[in-house]
């Protein structure tokens, strides 16, 4: 697998598990590189490191689903793993 082809993988199974609590070692290891040679790959690909990435991620699906629904925001924020409201308002 080719550096490209592995940071195309992580970026899937980022958006893939945007609602579960995964860190950035799981998507290491999901593309089986070493934490430390990953996020550098990642990095000088993406412009972004990997948490950078899936936060960003995250509020940008979080916040479709605040336009989208009814749902309370306190729930879509644990949903997408921010660990209080506090956390959810300053990712915006």
């Amino acid at each position: 697998m080719s550096q490209l082809d592995a940071i195309h993988e992580a970026v899937r199974f980022m958006d893939g598990h945007l609602r579960d609590a995964i860190t950035v070692g799981d998507v290491a290891d999901s593309v089986g590189y070493s934490l430390f040679h990953f996020s550098r790959i990642f990095n000088r690909v993406v412009q972004h490191t990997p948490y950078d990435y899936l936060m960003r991620r995250r509020v940008s699906e979080s916040s479709y689903e605040l336009v989208e629904s009814e749902r309370l925001i306190i729930d879509i924020a644990y949903e997408y793993q921010f660990a209080n409201p506090e956390t959810f308002t300053r990712a915006f």
